[in-house]
């Protein structure tokens, strides 16, 4: 019986061979969207949950009375908490000093700019679980100076990665240390929610004063916990906070905030993160996305079976006629659906071959994925064939099965109002959904080129930046950067010890009245910042570019017009006005700045303080002119081995730095942009074997109408409006949906676009072309028939 079952559907399958392609490449293409899009989302999900003790790992970040919690504590924060919470097990604190300035790698002569490298206690192996190729995790970082490769970078420094007791020298900030290979490992997973390309002994740092366990210091440090067990975390939380309340009431720590490591990546909502985290609300977004294309595919199926009922009525009548009973109709059909459904199970599959790196790329992820060794890819494709074929199949099955055979012999099958309501019901779904995926890329598409246009206050274009803090350069500041200023097309050059998009220092400062303390985020910067950015001046004369100021004279400040709002000052008042950031930095308001975005305009400009303070340059930034742009990077790389010749010559565009604070922006633009093209596809593809179908039923009522005159515009009007008003009622079920999933989206803006009538209609525009270019070939094919052929049988 089964056997007889797949013999039919084979031959119906290539019997209708047009009905046959539309269906399997449909589905095809659904079935490989969605599980490209599912194992992305996959992928998503697992972040660190490859750590033996994921359960048990916390990390500990701040509650300071600011929007959000800050990710990073003082260095006392750990060891204190063991004292007083026996349910710690082990702890480990993390310092990334490159997230202010790379480092300067030296090996084997050769030399580096690198910007991922992390100090992490010794017990950083026995809290995360990293596979080692040489070296013993437990000691690996017991002694100052010692020093773990993962194994791209040991191949990178050194062609091996049989390298423990290789020497590596680092120059970071102004220290220049020797650094002895202790371990090296495998790299690290790309579902970790921080990487390293270098883990150095924190001991090596012991003397900074910022590493101290007895008082509280700067929040510098990502410190993460292991606990007893996995239900610790409520006791943990409860006494760490007792304890501050007890005895930490003077120093702005509200509270102590723990959150799983398993859960950091998709749900992170801190400040100062340890690098940039994934959103929950796009892995739902994803799924949801998956599940469309795989719908609109699916409703393909369902609509082209139900339209062609009528052709299977003879054979379903016929088979009752001969004794078969229901169940047995439903098992024919659900063969049919399951056979097509493999079908396009195994073309979706070369598909996601053919397809997968090119989709990853586009991701900016690199998941590891082979469908031919990872199980969780074939229980995911298993699922999702059970599914679609369940879906496909059920509707046609039960319908087909139903029909009573005095109906079938009456020529009454696939003409019931119930048919007809379905059908349009689903074509209406695949519009709106269509609709839907179309007005969400346009306004993630505006929003993203948005943020990448807007006026950020300052000139970014052009401008060069330089990493160039370390001690031997410290001497030639002045030098490098006079020599910089000779070049022809160099227009301005200045120093800074951060450059908007990156961390600024949150230094604090205190109302001049009240005494509360203001949110402050501070840096340092020379006289030619201005000039160099071409930030305006609202009040104030700028830093004092004499030669003679020293900051013994006291400190100088650019405060933007946040910050003088906040303590009160209009701008011309905050001139002249004693100030000082956090670190007895005292001096005098010397200029207000017109407020810049510094940071992603996801967020509001906040407070800032700039000052002078050479020691503390870590780019130097140059402003060039447009024009041979290539004959002046030659220029500076002359300069740069004369005086630099210690340090690579390498550097960024500032825009370039800036557009990548939006990289998950554009990655859902990017993914949004190529699925819902598909997806459309998939709905024409549907369209044209419906309209074909419909058409070809309606042949003799057209050949009739052009027997009594009917003009071929009218014929292609008539077959032509039926599909319109489906794909604008699709239109107008889709438009307020998408309305206010991107309003919805665009709150995570401070800086978005106004959602605007014009792209409604220009969607619903576009939605109506491409339905008549869709359906207007069968239509213009039928009114163009000769009415004899399709009249001769009466």
């Amino acid at each position: 019986m089964l056997k007889n079952y797949f013999k039919i559907a084979l031959r119906n399958i290539s019997k209708h061979k047009g009905y046959s392609f539309i269906n399997i490449s449909g589905l095809a293409i659904g079935i490989a969207c969605c599980l490209l899009i599912l194992v992305y989302v996959q992928h998503e999900l697992s972040y660190d949950e490859y750590h033996q003790n994921a359960d048990r790992i916390v990390r500990v970040s701040m509650d300071v009375g600011e929007e959000n919690p800050i990710a990073v504590t003082p260095s006392m924060v750990a060891p204190t908490l063991k004292q007083i919470v026996p349910e710690i097990e082990q702890w480990v604190r993390i310092y990334e000093p490159t997230r202010y300035s790379p480092a300067i790698i030296t090996a084997n002569e050769n030399k580096f700019q690198e910007e991922s490298f992390f100090y992490a206690d010794s017990s950083f192996f026995q809290i995360f679980t990293f596979d080692f190729i040489a070296g013993n995790p437990n000691t690996a970082l017991d002694n100052p100076r010692s020093l773990v490769l993962p194994k791209s970078t040991a191949l990178k420094l050194f062609g091996s990665t049989d390298v423990l007791g290789e020497t590596v020298n680092t120059r970071i900030f102004n220290t220049n240390y020797d650094f002895e290979v202790t371990g090296v490992i495998e790299d690290v997973p790309t579902n970790s929610h921080f990487t390293f390309d270098y883990l150095g002994s924190l001991h090596t740092m012991s003397s900074w004063s910022q590493l101290d366990d007895s008082q509280i210091r700067s929040a510098n440090f990502f410190t993460y916990l292991l606990l007893n067990n996995s239900n610790s975390t409520g006791p943990l939380e409860q006494k760490a906070n007792s304890f501050i309340t007890e005895n930490l009431v003077q120093d702005r720590i509200d509270k102590l905030v723990f959150t799983p490591v398993s859960e950091l990546y998709l749900n992170s909502n801190f400040e100062f993160e340890i690098a940039p985290m994934g959103s929950m609300q796009n892995v739902i977004g994803f799924i949801f996305l998956a599940l469309m294309v795989l719908i609109i595919a699916t409703i393909n199926y369902v609509n082209l079976a139900t339209a062609r009922s009528s052709r299977r009525g003879a054979e379903v009548g016929i088979r009752k006629a001969l004794g078969a009973v229901k169940s047995q109709l439903v098992k024919q059909f659900y063969g049919e659906s399951i056979l097509l459904t493999l079908f396009s199970v195994l073309l979706a599959l070369i598909l996601v071959e053919f397809f997968k790196e090119p989709f990853f790329d586009l991701m900016g992820k690199e998941v590891s994925f082979n469908l031919f060794t990872d199980p969780s890819a074939w229980i995911l494709l298993g699922g999702i064939t059970v599914i679609t074929a369940a879906l496909a199949g059920s509707y046609p099955a039960f319908l087909l099965s139903s029909y009573q055979p005095v109906r079938v012999l009456k020529g009454l099958l696939g003409t019931t109002g119930s048919d007809r309501t379905l059908r349009k019901g689903l074509v209406i779904s695949q519009f709106a959904i269509s609709t839907f995926l179309i007005l969400c890329t346009v306004i993630i598409y505006q929003q993203t080129n948005f943020i990448l246009t807007a006026d950020l206050g300052f000139d970014d274009e052009e401008v060069i930046v330089l990493p160039a803090r370390d001690n031997e350069l410290a001497a030639k500041q002045d030098l490098l950067k006079s020599e910089v200023l000779r070049q022809p097309g160099v227009k301005a050059a200045t120093y800074m010890s951060n450059i908007p998009g990156k961390v600024f220092g949150g230094y604090g400062s205190v109302h001049n009245t009240t005494m509360e303390p203001i949110g402050t985020a501070a840096g340092a910067a020379d006289a030619d910042l201005a000039q160099t950015l071409g930030i305006e001046l609202v009040a104030g004369n700028g830093f004092p570019d004499n030669p003679s100021y020293t900051r013994e004279q006291g400190y100088v400040y650019l405060i933007n017009e946040q910050l003088a709002q906040a303590h009160g000052w209009s701008p011309q008042e905050a001139v002249g006005k004693p100030f000082n950031v956090l670190g007895g930095r005292e001096g005098e308001v010397v200029g207000v700045m017109q407020d810049f975005n510094y940071q992603s305009l996801r967020e509001n400009v906040e407070p800032l303080a700039l000052f002078i303070h050479e020691q503390m340059y870590n780019y130097l930034l140059v402003k060039v002119e447009p024009g041979n742009l290539q004959g002046t990077i030659a220029a500076l790389d002359n300069i740069w081995q004369d005086i630099a010749p210690h340090r690579p010559f390498e550097f960024e565009f500032m825009d370039q730095q800036l557009n990548a604070l939006y990289q998950s922006e554009l990655q859902t633009r990017n993914l949004l942009l190529a699925f819902s093209g598909l997806a459309i596809f998939i709905a024409c593809l549907g369209l044209v074997g419906l309209s074909s179908f419909l058409i070809e039923r309606r042949a003799k009522e057209i050949g009739i109408r052009k027997v009594l005159g009917a003009s071929v515009v009218k014929i292609v009007s008539l077959l032509s409006a039926d599909f319109l008003k489906l794909v604008a009622i699709g239109f107008v079920v889709g438009t307020p949906i998408a309305w206010y999933v991107m309003d919805q989206w665009l709150t995570n803006f401070a800086y978005r676009i106004d959602i605007g009538i014009a792209v409604f209609l220009t969607v619903g525009l576009i939605a109506m072309i491409v339905a008549v270019l869709t359906v207007s070939w069968q239509s213009i094919k039928a009114a163009v028939a000769n009415p004899v052929d399709s009249l001769r049988s009466e």
